[in-house]
């Protein structure tokens, strides 16, 4: 074990894992191991939260396209979004659009594009998971009858757009799927809430890993079980390619004991 590389680290960076780890966690070579695990654990969620993030990036963006386009605003959902999707684009569009530029402006000569005004392509690039989190709704509203459709602007964008980027998502998959709102939501709108849900939750652990603060208490089932319902929904193929391609299971099943 890199007992030299881990004694350089500050007694409160190491103290969390000797109180996670099992009560031989006590010496400097099991902390120590303790630690190197918890770091290749994070390598293995960083890929597929990689995979996934990517995969969620896809749906939205194709989903967002059509939609807009048919509400006759053109297909650039991020500079020009027809309502209710405006309003919770503002904020994401400015930073899409500054990050695209920079990246523009870094291409070197040789580049394929350089000098090419920056695309939709360019800009759907930068887009964080806190952005794609933003677009779904966590809370039901408390009083629906003030709602002239019923439903809020998120509840509508996902009943007439995003759903349909989500195709494999019925009844029978919601109700194996714990840890989405359990508040009484009327149907439509009910895997809208799964979704949003599922995908904060992986934006609080992404978080986490690239902070460098520790998941050893995070329940790593259920976020694997996130990714998965999360890919099922989408398509059954992806997710048995997410699954093959998935290092979490492994690097936890050698949790130092």
């Amino acid at each position: 074990m890199p007992q030299r590389l881990i004694s350089q680290l500050h007694p409160a960076r190491l103290a969390s894992y000797a109180e996670h780890g099992p009560p031989a966690v006590t010496t400097a070579g099991s902390v120590a191991a303790l630690y190197v695990w918890h770091v290749a654990l994070c390598s293995a969620w960083y890929e597929t939260l990689a995979y996934t993030e990517a995969l969620l990036r896809n749906v939205v963006d194709a989903q967002l396209r059509r939609w807009n386009v048919c509400q006759e605003a053109g297909e650039d959902w991020l500079s020009h979004p027809a309502p209710p999707l405006a309003g919770l684009v503002r904020r994401a569009s400015g930073q899409c659009t500054s990050r695209a530029q920079q990246a523009a402006l870094r291409r070197p000569p040789t580049h394929p594009r350089h000098a090419a005004p920056v695309s939709l392509d360019d800009k759907v690039s930068q887009l964080e998971l806190g952005s794609i989190s933003a677009l779904f709704r966590l809370v039901p509203p408390s009083d629906r009858k003030l709602k002239s459709t019923g439903h809020t602007g998120r509840e509508n964008l996902w009943c007439h757009a995003l759903a349909k980027g989500f195709p494999s998502l019925d009844e029978h998959l919601l109700a194996s799927w714990n840890g989405w709102f359990p508040a009484p939501l009327p149907a439509e709108v009910q895997g809208g809430y799964a979704i949003g849900h599922a995908v904060e939750r992986l934006r609080r652990l992404r978080n986490r890993i690239s902070h460098h603060e520790p998941i050893l208490g995070v329940n790593h089932r259920e976020r694997l079980k996130d990714v998965s319902m999360l890919a099922r929904c989408i398509d059954l193929g992806v997710a048995h390619d997410l699954r093959n391609l998935d290092r979490v299971r492994r690097t936890l099943a050698l949790r130092p004991r």
